[in-house]
C-alpha cells in the first residue's frame, strides 16, 4: 500500500490507471463516463460507479437496454451516413468506448473516413487514447457548454475538416444539460460552425413517454450527484430544427428497422430514448 502526503494508506494503482484515475477515485463519486461504462458491461469503472449504477437499476430496470439501444442506433446512423457518402464523424460527449468501437464501424464500410471524439473529461480521453486501435480516429478534450471553443479546438487540431460535410454525433450528451445551459442554443451555435450538407444524429431520454420513470431516473442521478433532465418530443424535436429530418423523430430502437433492427417487443416503454437524423441545407 502506498500512501498520500497526508499519510493515509491508499490501494495500489491499477495497471491500467493514470494520474487522472487518481482524482476521480479521491473525489469519492460516480461519473457519468463510467457509469455508462459500467451499464453497458464494461470494465473501466470503480465501486462507487456500480453502486450508481445498481441504484438506478433499481429504479428503472430496463435502464441498460435503453442505453445499449442508443449504442446500437448510433452504429446504425453511422452505417447510413457512410452510405450516403460522409466520410467525417465528430463524436461529442464520448466517454469510455466500448466494442464494436464507432469508428470501426465507420472504417470496416469506408476506408479514408475520419472519426474525432470528443469529451471533456481527461480520463475518457486517457483511456480512449490507451484502448482504441485503428488508424482514422483521434481524441479531443474539449467541453460542448463552449461550443465556440470546441469548433476552434477542432480546426487547431485538424483531424477533421469542417469545411466539408461532417456528421455529428451529440449521443447521451444533452440530457446532461439543464435549461439554463441553454442546450438548444449551444447544438445551433455547433451547426452554424458545420458545412451545407452536414447531418446531425442526436439521442436523447423521453420525459413524456414513461413520465413516472423519467421522474425517478431524474432523483437517482441527482442522489449520486449528476443532474439529468429528460426532456419532451417537443423540446428534442427543436435540435433538429430547420433541418431536413427525413422521416423525423422516433425512438433509438425504431429508427431505421432492417435485418438485426427489428423493433424490441413491449413498445418505447422500454427504450423511452428519443433519436433522429436531419441534414444541414
Amino acid at each position: 500500500m502506498s500512501r498520500t502526503p497526508d499519510g493515509p494508506a491508499r490501494p495500489p494503482r491499477m495497471p491500467s490507471e493514470s494520474p487522472v484515475d487518481d482524482v476521480a477515485r479521491s473525489q469519492g463519486r460516480a461519473q457519468t463516463a463510467r457509469l455508462y461504462n459500467h451499464l453497458l458491461g464494461g470494465k473501466t469503472n470503480y465501486q462507487v460507479d456500480r453502486e450508481a449504477a445498481a441504484s438506478l437499476r433499481e429504479a428503472c430496470p430496463d435502464l441498460s437496454l435503453t442505453v445499449a439501444a442508443g449504442q446500437t442506433y448510433a452504429r446504425a446512423v453511422a452505417g447510413h451516413l457512410t452510405g450516403l457518402g460522409v466520410w467525417q464523424f465528430l463524436d461529442l460527449g464520448t466517454g469510455i468506448p466500448l466494442r464494436p468501437y464507432l469508428h470501426e464501424t465507420i472504417e470496416s464500410l469506408a476506408d479514408d473516413a475520419r472519426t474525432l471524439y470528443v469529451d471533456n473529461d481527461p480520463m475518457a480521453e486517457a483511456y480512449g487514447q490507451s484502448f482504441l486501435t485503428g488508424n482514422g480516429f483521434h481524441f479531443l478534450e474539449a467541453d460542448v457548454r463552449d461550443p465556440g471553443g470546441l469548433l476552434a479546438a477542432v480546426r487547431r487540431h485538424g483531424g477533421i475538416d469542417l469545411e466539408r460535410p461532417v456528421a455529428l454525433f451529440i449521443h447521451g450528451l444533452l440530457d446532461f444539460l439543464a435549461d439554463e445551459e441553454e442546450p438548444h442554443g449551444i447544438v445551433q451555435a455547433l451547426l452554424d460552425g458545420l458545412a451545407p450538407d452536414s447531418y446531425l444524429s442526436v439521442t436523447h431520454h423521453a420525459a413524456d413517454l414513461t413520465p413516472d420513470r423519467a421522474a425517478v431516473l431524474v432523483r437517482a442521478y441527482q442522489e449520486h450527484g449528476i443532474r439529468f433532465q429528460p426532456r419532451t418530443r417537443d423540446q428534442v424535436e427543436r435540435f433538429l430544427s430547420g433541418l431536413d429530418a427525413g422521416t423525423g423523430l422516433t425512438t433509438a430502437h425504431r429508427w431505421a428497422p432492417g435485418p438485426g433492427r427489428a423493433p424490441i417487443p413491449g413498445g418505447d416503454d422500454l427504450v423511452p430514448l428519443y433519436a433522429g437524423v436531419g441534414r444541414l441545407p
